[in-house]
């Protein structure tokens, strides 16, 4: 910033902090500290907050109004669009996400639909699944269990209560838009894996939750828990070819 500022690029040079996904809550690899992400649920691998709220901060004096703090949900591939619209270019076509420059420059915007799809099991826990954001109501589904997830984030942003059992209809209607996206946008599906194991299915995602675990709240018993498990995820994610 200091450098921008002086070498006259202040006002003509937009500088974004962002990441690419919430921090990482369990071990890997030489990561000992991991990060609390309360109160948001779980983090790096997953479709729950705590695995897609990432920090955003804008600096463009004369442009971005200082010190504001705004709470529309935006997602980071609205880069493409927002940038170009800055810059005044015109943007690539047929870009999915829309703008939010108007935003950043200090206009109220509506937040729109937010659409995620990770077809991949990760070394951090997390299962192939998509997700929908649409204003308060957050839908998930894995893609390897038949049951979905709905939360209202404006009551419960630790998504601890699963509302899709009393809120069936709101559940479908967010399953099919979700759907309706993955075509649209060709997205990569699932087939199902020939060598199953349904065993350690069941010890790596069922018989613990690592979705719940808070790193600054665990037990010494949880943390032990919490070791086993990463070794038994470490013994079966493929090694990298030599």
């Amino acid at each position: 910033m200091r450098a921008l500022d002086a070498h006259g690029l202040r006002t003509n040079t937009i500088v974004i902090f962002t990441s690419d996904n919430g921090g990482l809550h369990v071990p890997e690899g030489p990561h000992k500290r991991i990060t609390d992400n309360s109160p948001f649920r779980a983090g790096k691998g997953f479709l729950y907050e705590g695995g897609l709220r990432v920090p955003l901060i804008v600096r463009w004096p004369g442009h971005v109004p200082a010190g504001r703090v705004v709470d529309t949900p935006i997602v980071n591939t609205s880069w493409f669009a927002t940038l170009c619209e800055l810059a005044e270019l015109k943007p690539p076509r047929d870009l999915e996400a829309p703008s939010f420059a108007p935003l950043l420059l200090g206009s109220a915007v509506r937040a729109t639909r937010i659409f995620w799809h990770f077809p991949h099991y990760t070394n951090q826990g997390g299962r192939p699944g998509g997700a929908v954001r649409d204003g308060d109501w957050k839908f998930i589904v894995h893609y390897d269990a038949a049951m979905p997830e709905l939360y209202n984030l404006a009551s419960d942003v630790g998504e601890t209560k699963n509302l899709a059992a009393q809120n069936p209809e709101r559940a479908r209607e967010m399953h099919s838009w979700l759907n309706a996206w993955i075509e649209k946008v060709n997205a990569q599906t699932n087939a199902p894996n020939p060598d199953f194991n349904p065993a350690l299915f069941r010890q790596l995602y069922e018989d613990i939750d690592i979705t719940r675990h808070v790193p600054t709240k665990a037990t010494s018993r949880a943390h032990a828990q919490l070791l086993k498990w990463r070794k038994q995820m470490n013994a079966v994610v493929p090694k990298p070819r030599k």
